[in-house]
């Protein structure tokens, strides 16, 4: 209500503005006439025209253009000859308003000869009260081709983002088999050797198929929700590797609302392990580390292992990068930064965004 409100104000009142403006014209021409009568006079004019656009409006909305091609030439005609006769016709209510405020003495000598009298007034306004019957099917037009590129492009945007979504989760389905793999691997090592650390490592894998149903089919969640996740796929690990594998947190408080894409955080620990722990007798080190960057949020996963070969991506590395791009374009940034015998460091920058609080309901 309140847009076809503000529609027909904006309408109207530009009707009003073309009269004051057309009033200053007569001041100029009859500068001993009443100010007061030459605005009325033009305001109520530009009104009989307001009223003529309604009929062209109706004619447009009636037999609109779909597309500007010579296959419309109907519709053309349509409008042309419409706006001929509606013009025509709102001349004579303005010719009516223009008698209606002339001095006695001409309104009686155009009584005597009316059908003259028209002629005459035809000749100097009609060209102008077609234009502006033009204009306004012009606007008409304008508006709605602009309006329906308008839903073309949220129409596409909705079907771009739809895209990504489903591209976003089938790289997301690819990770998680993969780790459940590793992990099933690193259980069946244990079976035979270590049944009671088997076992241990069942009740973690529980644990983590647990909050990954928990979270569902989302594209993001807190990092405090993702640290929870890489944390229970550590605690399978740390069962694996015993004293051989440490793992240290630095993560700033404010952090931890944060949103990031979910399942994010795993593969990069995944590699670190791989690489960094999983062929090393001696104790290893993995780190995990958040902080806020200006209107970033900077992840890192560092390990002291032995390092990997540059310019080689795993599954879980190439499929983290797809899935950024997909998510956040030019507004992410991966980096992965190894050398042999000291390690490998992961960072990723996102734009930072928080989680919004919940708000509380009403009593």
């Amino acid at each position: 209500m309140k847009a076809w409100l503000k529609t027909w104000t904006w309408y109207w009142s530009a009707w009003v503005l073309l009269g004051l403006y057309m009033s200053t014209m007569d001041m100029v021409m009859y500068p001993k006439e009443s100010f007061v009568r030459l605005i009325l006079l033009n305001v109520l004019q530009n009104l009989a025209w307001g009223v003529s656009g309604l009929g062209i409006l109706a004619l447009a909305k009636r037999w609109p253009f779909e597309r500007f091609a010579w296959s419309e030439w109907r519709v053309l005609l349509i409008h042309l000859i419409g706006s001929v006769v509606i013009a025509l016709l709102g001349l004579v209510v303005v010719w009516a308003i223009a008698i209606l405020f002339s001095e006695p003495s001409y309104r009686s000598k155009v009584m005597e000869m009316p059908f003259k009298a028209f002629r005459r007034f035809f000749s100097i306004y009609y060209h102008v009260n077609l234009i502006l019957m033009w204009a306004v099917l012009g606007a008409f037009h304008g508006f709605r081709i602009h309006r329906r590129l308008q839903e073309q492009e949220l129409e596409a945007s909705q079907l771009g983002t739809r895209l990504a979504q489903a591209q976003n989760q089938a790289l997301r389905m690819q990770l998680q088999p993969h780790f459940l793999f590793n992990t099933l691997n690193s259980i069946s090592a244990l079976i035979h050797s270590d049944p009671e650390s088997a076992d241990r490592m069942l009740s973690r894998l529980a644990d983590l198929l647990r909050l990954t149903l928990e979270s569902g089919v989302a594209q993001e969640v807190t990092l405090r929700q993702e640290l929870a996740f890489s944390r229970g796929y550590l605690a399978i690990e740390r069962i694996r590797f015993e004293d051989r594998l440490r793992v240290d947190e630095e993560i700033e408080p404010d952090c931890l609302e944060a949103r990031v894409p979910s399942f994010l955080l795993q593969p990069l620990v995944e590699n670190a392990i791989k690489h960094g722990v999983a062929d090393l007798a001696r104790p290893s080190r993995i780190q995990i580390r958040a902080r806020k960057d200006g209107d970033a949020l900077v992840l890192e996963v560092e390990d002291d292992g032995r390092g990997f070969e540059p310019g080689r991506r795993g599954i879980g590395t190439g499929t983290t990068v797809e899935r950024l791009q997909l998510l956040y374009k030019d507004r992410q940034s991966f980096s992965l930064v190894t050398e042999s015998g000291k390690g490998t460091l992961a960072r990723i920058r996102l734009p930072w965004q928080v989680e919004a609080p919940a708000k509380e309901e009403a009593p």
